[in-house]
Protein backbone atom coordinates (compact mmCIF):
# COMPACT_ATOMS: atom_id res chain seq x y z
CA UNK A 1 0.00 0.00 0.00
CA UNK A 2 1.15 3.43 -0.32
CA UNK A 3 1.55 5.92 1.94
CA UNK A 4 2.33 8.94 1.66
CA UNK A 5 4.44 10.55 4.55
CA UNK A 6 4.03 14.00 6.43
CA UNK A 7 6.11 16.99 4.25
CA UNK A 8 6.06 19.78 6.84
CA UNK A 9 4.14 18.35 10.14
CA UNK A 10 5.87 19.97 12.84
CA UNK A 11 6.86 23.06 10.88
CA UNK A 12 3.36 23.99 9.23
CA UNK A 13 1.57 22.46 12.11
CA UNK A 14 2.18 20.58 15.29
CA UNK A 15 3.20 17.11 14.71
CA UNK A 16 1.82 16.18 18.01
CA UNK A 17 -1.55 14.47 17.68
CA UNK A 18 -2.65 16.13 21.38
CA UNK A 19 -0.68 19.73 20.20
CA UNK A 20 -2.82 19.86 17.27
CA UNK A 21 -6.19 18.94 18.27
CA UNK A 22 -5.71 21.64 21.17
CA UNK A 23 -5.30 24.19 18.17
CA UNK A 24 -8.03 22.96 16.07
CA UNK A 25 -10.52 23.34 19.13
CA UNK A 26 -9.44 26.53 19.62
CA UNK A 27 -9.88 27.89 15.93
CA UNK A 28 -12.83 25.89 15.17
CA UNK A 29 -16.00 27.14 15.32
CA UNK A 30 -19.06 24.85 13.77
CA UNK A 31 -21.70 27.23 12.20
CA UNK A 32 -25.27 26.01 13.49
CA UNK A 33 -26.08 26.46 9.62
CA UNK A 34 -23.25 25.26 7.57
CA UNK A 35 -23.01 25.87 3.97
CA UNK A 36 -23.94 22.89 1.52
CA UNK A 37 -20.97 23.72 -0.67
CA UNK A 38 -20.23 22.45 -4.08
CA UNK A 39 -16.63 23.90 -3.70
CA UNK A 40 -14.26 25.38 -0.83
CA UNK A 41 -11.51 27.60 -0.81
CA UNK A 42 -8.93 27.38 1.66
CA UNK A 43 -5.21 28.86 2.37
CA UNK A 44 -2.37 26.66 2.95
CA UNK A 45 0.47 28.65 4.78
CA UNK A 46 1.84 28.14 8.20
CA UNK A 47 -1.12 27.43 10.56
CA UNK A 48 0.13 30.68 12.92
CA UNK A 49 -0.19 32.69 9.53
CA UNK A 50 -3.46 31.13 7.87
CA UNK A 51 -4.66 28.55 10.24
CA UNK A 52 -7.42 31.00 11.38
CA UNK A 53 -8.81 31.50 7.56
CA UNK A 54 -8.70 28.06 6.92
CA UNK A 55 -10.33 27.29 10.11
CA UNK A 56 -13.46 30.27 8.86
CA UNK A 57 -14.44 28.02 5.86
CA UNK A 58 -13.95 24.68 7.53
CA UNK A 59 -15.96 25.75 10.03
CA UNK A 60 -19.13 27.01 7.11
CA UNK A 61 -19.54 23.72 5.44
CA UNK A 62 -21.20 20.79 5.65
CA UNK A 63 -18.78 17.76 6.23
CA UNK A 64 -18.51 15.53 2.78
CA UNK A 65 -17.89 11.79 2.30
CA UNK A 66 -15.25 12.71 -0.14
CA UNK A 67 -13.15 15.59 -0.86
CA UNK A 68 -11.04 16.21 -4.20
CA UNK A 69 -8.47 18.76 -2.57
CA UNK A 70 -6.70 20.57 -5.76
CA UNK A 71 -3.13 21.84 -4.47
CA UNK A 72 -0.68 24.07 -6.41
CA UNK A 73 2.41 22.39 -7.20
CA UNK A 74 5.07 24.23 -5.55
CA UNK A 75 8.11 22.28 -6.15
CA UNK A 76 7.76 21.68 -10.02
CA UNK A 77 8.26 17.95 -9.86
CA UNK A 78 5.87 16.00 -11.34
CA UNK A 79 3.73 15.88 -14.04
CA UNK A 80 1.35 18.63 -14.93
CA UNK A 81 -1.83 17.57 -13.43
CA UNK A 82 -0.81 14.64 -10.91
CA UNK A 83 -3.24 12.82 -8.97
CA UNK A 84 -2.79 9.35 -6.18
CA UNK A 85 -5.42 6.93 -6.56
CA UNK A 86 -4.82 4.85 -4.08
CA UNK A 87 -2.99 4.55 -0.63
CA UNK A 88 -2.91 6.39 2.72
CA UNK A 89 -2.13 10.17 3.82
CA UNK A 90 0.33 9.55 7.15
CA UNK A 91 -0.79 12.47 9.15
CA UNK A 92 -1.02 13.48 13.07
CA UNK A 93 -4.31 12.53 13.70
CA UNK A 94 -4.37 9.19 12.01
CA UNK A 95 -4.72 8.05 8.20
CA UNK A 96 -6.35 9.60 5.53
CA UNK A 97 -7.48 7.00 2.24
CA UNK A 98 -7.31 7.77 -0.84
CA UNK A 99 -10.35 7.35 -2.71
CA UNK A 100 -10.04 4.63 -5.55
CA UNK A 101 -13.15 4.92 -6.93
CA UNK A 102 -12.98 8.68 -8.34
CA UNK A 103 -9.36 8.95 -8.75
CA UNK A 104 -9.61 6.06 -11.12
CA UNK A 105 -12.83 7.60 -13.36
CA UNK A 106 -10.57 10.81 -13.17
CA UNK A 107 -7.20 9.19 -14.48
CA UNK A 108 -10.08 6.86 -17.17
CA UNK A 109 -10.89 10.41 -18.95
CA UNK A 110 -7.11 10.67 -20.38
CA UNK A 111 -5.42 13.29 -20.55
CA UNK A 112 -4.61 15.83 -18.81
CA UNK A 113 -4.94 13.81 -15.32
CA UNK A 114 -2.16 11.36 -15.24
CA UNK A 115 -1.25 9.27 -12.04
CA UNK A 116 1.87 10.97 -10.22
CA UNK A 117 3.00 10.65 -6.97
CA UNK A 118 6.34 12.44 -7.43
CA UNK A 119 4.69 15.28 -7.67
CA UNK A 120 3.25 14.80 -3.97
CA UNK A 121 5.97 14.10 -2.37
CA UNK A 122 6.98 17.67 -0.65
CA UNK A 123 3.78 19.35 -1.66
CA UNK A 124 2.40 21.05 1.28
CA UNK A 125 -0.67 22.25 -0.04
CA UNK A 126 -2.95 19.50 0.29
CA UNK A 127 -1.47 18.23 2.98
CA UNK A 128 -2.01 21.24 5.35
CA UNK A 129 -5.96 20.93 4.79
CA UNK A 130 -6.18 17.32 6.02
CA UNK A 131 -6.35 17.75 10.12
CA UNK A 132 -9.32 20.58 9.14
CA UNK A 133 -11.23 17.88 7.55
CA UNK A 134 -10.10 15.13 9.95
CA UNK A 135 -11.60 17.54 13.35
CA UNK A 136 -14.80 18.69 11.60
CA UNK A 137 -15.23 14.64 10.26
CA UNK A 138 -14.99 13.44 13.93
CA UNK A 139 -17.54 16.53 15.30
CA UNK A 140 -19.59 14.81 12.82
CA UNK A 141 -18.67 11.01 13.34
CA UNK A 142 -18.04 10.62 9.56
CA UNK A 143 -15.63 8.86 7.58
CA UNK A 144 -14.44 10.34 4.45
CA UNK A 145 -11.43 10.00 1.76
CA UNK A 146 -9.42 12.43 -0.88
CA UNK A 147 -8.92 12.51 -4.11
CA UNK A 148 -5.90 14.55 -4.18
CA UNK A 149 -4.53 15.97 -7.30
CA UNK A 150 -1.94 18.43 -7.67
CA UNK A 151 -1.25 20.70 -10.51
CA UNK A 152 1.54 22.82 -12.23
CA UNK A 153 0.05 24.31 -15.59
CA UNK A 154 -1.72 27.23 -16.32
CA UNK A 155 -3.20 25.60 -19.71
CA UNK A 156 -6.71 27.00 -19.79
CA UNK A 157 -7.94 23.70 -22.09
CA UNK A 158 -6.05 21.46 -20.04
CA UNK A 159 -7.45 22.98 -16.39
CA UNK A 160 -11.25 23.07 -18.21
CA UNK A 161 -10.87 19.34 -19.48
CA UNK A 162 -10.16 18.73 -15.28
CA UNK A 163 -13.18 20.10 -14.17
CA UNK A 164 -15.04 18.66 -16.68
CA UNK A 165 -14.21 15.55 -15.93
CA UNK A 166 -14.52 16.05 -11.92
CA UNK A 167 -18.04 17.29 -12.58
CA UNK A 168 -18.95 14.23 -14.49
CA UNK A 169 -17.06 11.86 -11.78
CA UNK A 170 -19.18 14.02 -8.98
CA UNK A 171 -22.17 13.40 -11.24
CA UNK A 172 -22.07 9.69 -11.18
CA UNK A 173 -21.22 9.09 -7.97
CA UNK A 174 -24.04 8.84 -5.28
CA UNK A 175 -21.77 10.10 -1.83
CA UNK A 176 -21.59 13.77 -1.34
CA UNK A 177 -17.91 15.07 -3.15
CA UNK A 178 -16.74 18.28 -2.85
CA UNK A 179 -14.17 20.10 -4.36
CA UNK A 180 -11.44 21.89 -2.10
CA UNK A 181 -9.10 24.46 -3.48
CA UNK A 182 -5.90 24.91 -1.71
CA UNK A 183 -4.62 28.68 -2.13
CA UNK A 184 -3.00 31.26 -0.85
CA UNK A 185 -3.66 34.97 -2.47
CA UNK A 186 -1.31 37.19 -3.44
CA UNK A 187 2.46 36.96 -2.23
CA UNK A 188 5.32 38.83 -0.79
CA UNK A 189 3.93 42.31 -2.18
CA UNK A 190 2.93 45.40 0.61
CA UNK A 191 -0.60 45.16 2.39
CA UNK A 192 -2.28 48.00 -0.07
CA UNK A 193 -1.09 46.01 -3.17
CA UNK A 194 -1.96 42.98 -2.04
CA UNK A 195 -5.34 43.66 -0.56
CA UNK A 196 -6.13 45.29 -4.34
CA UNK A 197 -4.48 42.16 -6.13
CA UNK A 198 -6.60 40.00 -4.11
CA UNK A 199 -10.01 41.87 -4.24
CA UNK A 200 -9.66 41.87 -7.80
CA UNK A 201 -9.08 38.11 -8.15
CA UNK A 202 -11.79 37.31 -5.70
CA UNK A 203 -13.89 39.47 -7.82
CA UNK A 204 -14.06 37.00 -10.55
CA UNK A 205 -14.62 34.18 -8.57
CA UNK A 206 -17.80 35.64 -7.18
CA UNK A 207 -18.79 35.87 -10.70
CA UNK A 208 -18.37 32.42 -11.16
CA UNK A 209 -15.69 33.55 -13.93
CA UNK A 210 -13.03 31.54 -14.46
CA UNK A 211 -11.12 32.53 -17.83
CA UNK A 212 -11.83 36.13 -16.11
CA UNK A 213 -9.43 34.77 -13.06
CA UNK A 214 -6.92 33.24 -15.16
CA UNK A 215 -6.61 36.44 -17.29
CA UNK A 216 -6.68 38.74 -14.87
CA UNK A 217 -4.13 37.09 -12.59
CA UNK A 218 -1.70 36.75 -15.51
CA UNK A 219 -2.42 40.74 -16.74
CA UNK A 220 -1.51 41.91 -12.90
CA UNK A 221 0.69 39.58 -12.54
CA UNK A 222 -1.29 38.71 -8.87
CA UNK A 223 0.70 35.61 -7.46
CA UNK A 224 -2.18 33.15 -6.27
CA UNK A 225 -0.52 29.66 -6.37
CA UNK A 226 -4.13 27.67 -6.73
CA UNK A 227 -5.75 29.70 -9.48
CA UNK A 228 -5.21 26.84 -11.15
CA UNK A 229 -7.20 24.67 -8.92
CA UNK A 230 -9.58 27.32 -8.92
CA UNK A 231 -10.56 27.51 -12.52
CA UNK A 232 -10.56 24.25 -12.49
CA UNK A 233 -12.82 23.86 -9.50
CA UNK A 234 -15.28 27.17 -11.16
CA UNK A 235 -15.84 25.19 -14.21
CA UNK A 236 -16.86 22.27 -12.15
CA UNK A 237 -18.92 23.95 -10.15
CA UNK A 238 -20.96 25.84 -12.65
CA UNK A 239 -21.72 22.30 -14.47
CA UNK A 240 -23.03 21.10 -11.31
CA UNK A 241 -25.42 23.92 -10.72
CA UNK A 242 -23.42 26.91 -8.95
CA UNK A 243 -25.48 29.36 -8.31
CA UNK A 244 -22.86 31.86 -6.28
CA UNK A 245 -19.84 32.21 -4.75
CA UNK A 246 -19.09 33.64 -1.01
CA UNK A 247 -16.22 35.44 0.60
CA UNK A 248 -16.04 34.52 4.28
CA UNK A 249 -12.93 36.04 5.37
CA UNK A 250 -10.16 37.80 4.09
CA UNK A 251 -7.05 39.02 5.97
CA UNK A 252 -2.84 38.43 5.20
CA UNK A 253 0.31 37.28 6.73
CA UNK A 254 0.35 40.80 8.05
CA UNK A 255 -2.41 40.79 10.00
CA UNK A 256 -1.00 38.38 12.35
CA UNK A 257 3.08 39.55 12.02
CA UNK A 258 2.82 42.94 12.18
CA UNK A 259 4.80 42.99 9.10
CA UNK A 260 3.03 45.09 6.61
CA UNK A 261 5.37 45.47 3.98
CA UNK A 262 5.79 41.59 2.48
CA UNK A 263 2.72 39.91 3.53
CA UNK A 264 0.54 36.89 1.60
CA UNK A 265 -3.34 36.86 1.03
CA UNK A 266 -5.13 34.21 2.91
CA UNK A 267 -9.19 34.23 1.75
CA UNK A 268 -12.21 31.57 2.85
CA UNK A 269 -14.71 30.96 0.19
CA UNK A 270 -17.41 28.81 -1.08
CA UNK A 271 -19.25 27.86 -4.10
CA UNK A 272 -22.76 26.82 -3.47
Amino acid sequence: MFVRLPAVSGSFYPDKAQELQGFLKQVMKPESEPYDAIVSFSPHAGYIYSGEVAAAVFSSIKPADVYIILGPNHTGLGKPIALIDSGVFRMPLGDVGIDEKIGEYLLSCGEPVERDAIAHKHEHSIEVQLPFLQYISSLYKKDFSIVPVVIGTQNYNALKALGEYMAKAIERDSRNVMIIVSTDMNHYENQELTLEKDRMALEKIEKLDEKGLLNVTVKYNISMCGVSGAVSAIVASKLLGAKKAIIIEHKTSGDVSGDYEHVVGYAAAVII
